[in-house]
């Protein structure tokens, strides 16, 4: 019992110092962020900064990854089961864009492009745990399809980056450079129409199980 109590303990405090760094990384970059600062707001010593994350460049890539895996959990927890495909990739383009578009998302994207060469691990890590983890759950609804004969066999993994590309490319590079402000959610609802309507159209058979 008392071993199970420290644990969920230590598992409190990381995730505290976690929601605590994310914020701090979010709103002032890597540079700004000390672990010092980290520990003021979320208490203890530093001691407890290393015994979980090891030091601020692994607390930092934590951070990026934790923020991606809540991006890709916004739709791949969907149940598609029983809908057909037009009204599945709509539910997932709006949920992705949804999470895709919001402030934390697009801070994070600049600082991950910003900080990658310095620290390439984390630009692996986010790189594994959002786009390849969202080209995961939506390639394997592909090959769903593909298995009942109702979408034309290219490989589902393509077909997934292609999907993706198509629902956030442009917009998302207006918002990281141009500092385009986030669109609406009618915005959000057309631009997946448009890329669910154009994707299935090249790639349904046509055929119905």
């Amino acid at each position: 019992m008392a071993s199970t109590t420290r644990q969920n303990r230590s598992d409190a405090k990381r995730a505290e110092i976690l929601k605590i760094a994310t914020d701090l990384f979010l709103a002032k970059g890597y540079d700004a962020v000390s672990v010092d600062s980290i520990v003021a707001k979320a208490g203890g010593t530093k001691t407890n900064v290393y015994k979980h994350f090891g030091g601020k460049a692994e607390l930092f890539a934590a951070v990026v990854e934790a923020l991606c895996q809540q991006i890709v959990h916004s739709f791949a927890d969907m149940d598609l089961d029983g809908l057909d495909p037009e009204t599945a990739l709509r539910q997932i383009g709006r949920a992705f864009l949804g999470a895709q578009f919001s402030q934390r998302s697009v801070r994070q994207h600049r600082i991950v492009i910003s900080e990658s060469t310095r620290f390439p691990s984390v630009g692996k890590r986010w790189f594994k745990a959002g786009p390849e983890s969202a080209r995961d759950f939506i390639s394997a609804y592909f090959l769903k399809l593909q298995k009942a004969g109702r979408m034309r066999t290219v490989a589902p993994r393509r077909l997934a980056g292609l999907f993706l590309d198509m629902l956030s490319g442009e917009q998302l590079l207006r918002q990281l450079i141009a500092g385009a402000p986030p669109p609406s959610t009618r915005e959000i609802g057309k631009l997946v129409d448009d890329a669910v309507g154009v994707f299935l159209g090249g790639t349904l058979t046509g055929k119905k199980k």
